[in-house]
């Protein structure tokens, strides 16, 4: 075990321009097997933009690799041998390795955390150490995305009954074979996870606590302030709602019935300094998605602000930490990358193509998540290349980044 932790690939850097729009693109990975950073929600490069963590399943095994964002040079930074390890509910399950898309990245330490079996481990990007950091509660497995705190101290996770997520996964993966359809029970399926709970590690010394356990399946945890979380999805419907590191102050933010909010539910939202950005979807009477709302939610005025975009399929809001620059991933006629400008004035409401993608896929891994580097020139983003990988991305977007029109 972890024999292969410091492997080191030569650089798979291709540089081109887009026809279309004429843009400079770096596809950052080339070989022949899927490569995606950690979840969107949550940093995949460090605090000064040298190196970018990432899924490689080149050696037929899910593991983290190190790219050196100045040379191109791949580290392996991890060995894990975990079966099933698929982000179940939303991916695929039958994957072999590191849980996938649960993993999270310290900036603070340089560490990055990844659950394998049932221990919670960390390897550092520079020094390559690794380390156990603690085991998980008995009988339990992790579930969910998962991200530390401001000040790199703490570190929230989800999990939950093992052998209860188990059964619940083979259902659907029996009807889904019969070619039942898995999706329209999908909230009542939810409720059959047992007990699922948010967990919290001190960082520093390795101990566990529980902050909150609730009777239903959740699946995204990320920091909006210092000691609050806002999570993925409530009780029996899309939206997201907030719990305090003490464990209170649970909130449904901005709820479907909200004043302004027309029955439209928050699917994904990025966590920015200009506040939550998010995406919500409204539903025809045969439950097709008809518009798409983008918008941004205060935390601390429990306020907010959106608008209709329009038909424009499945939509995923793309991150700035800044939260200066409102672009978005569209999967509808075509899957394309778009910035959105003056989305507050319906006379100059406009968008701009900054990328045609490859048709879409539904597995969270092709999804292109996308999300600006550190110093916000590059857009950084994950497509099927030539070779019929998914592969990653960036273009640079430093003309578009910081104009005044967007918010």
């Amino acid at each position: 075990m972890n024999q292969s932790i410091g492997r080191e690939y030569p650089p798979e850097l291709r540089r081109f321009r887009d026809p279309k729009t004429g843009r400079h693109i770096e596809q950052l990975t080339s070989g022949k097997s899927n490569s995606y950073p950690l979840y969107y929600f949550i940093p995949s490069i460090t605090a000064d933009g040298r190196y970018l963590v990432f899924h490689g399943e080149r050696t037929a095994w899910v593991q983290l690799y190190r790219l050196d964002l100045q040379t191109g040079q791949i580290v392996q930074l991890t060995d894990a041998r975990t079966m099933d390890s698929g982000w179940a509910m939303w991916c695929q399950w039958r994957l072999r390795g590191v849980y996938v898309h649960l993993s999270a990245l310290n900036r603070i330490t340089e560490e990055v955390w990844y659950f394998q079996d049932q221990e919670v481990r960390a390897t550092h990007l520079r020094t390559l150490t690794n380390r156990k950091v603690a085991d998980l509660p008995s009988g339990r497995m992790p579930i969910g995305q998962n991200d530390f705190s401001p000040d790199g101290s703490g570190f929230v996770f989800i999990h939950a009954d093992r052998e209860r997520y188990l059964q619940v996964m083979r259902q659907r993966e029996a009807l889904a074979n019969m070619g039942h359809d898995i999706w329209g029970d999908h909230q009542s399926m939810r409720e059959q996870m047992g007990s699922v709970t948010l967990g919290y590690i001190d960082t520093a010394t390795g101990q566990y606590r529980e902050i909150i356990t609730r009777d239903f399946h959740f699946h995204h945890v990320v920091f909006a302030a210092p000691k609050t979380m806002v999570v993925n999805h409530p009780k029996g419907c899309n939206g997201m709602w907030s719990v305090d590191l003490d464990g209170g102050n649970v909130r449904h933010l901005r709820p479907g019935n909200a004043p302004g909010a027309g029955g439209a539910e928050v699917c994904h939202q990025v966590i920015t300094a200009n506040g939550i950005f998010y995406e919500a979807n409204h539903w025809d009477a045969d439950k097709r998605r008809a518009c798409v709302c983008v918008g941004r939610y205060d935390l601390a005025a429990d306020s907010f602000r959106e608008v209709r975009l329009g038909d424009l399929g499945f939509v995923h809001t793309g991150w700035d930490p800044a939260g200066r620059f409102l672009f978005i991933e569209s999967a509808a006629r075509e899957h394309r990358l778009l910035s959105v400008h003056f989305p507050h004035d319906s006379r100059r409401l406009r968008y701009t193509c900054i990328r045609t993608l490859a048709p879409s896929r539904s597995e969270q891994r092709f999804h292109a998540h996308p999300f600006l580097t550190p110093d916000r020139n590059w857009m950084v983003f994950t497509d099927l290349a030539d070779n019929g990988f998914g592969q990653i991305f960036r273009l640079n977007v430093s003309d578009l980044a910081n104009l005044p029109e967007y918010w």
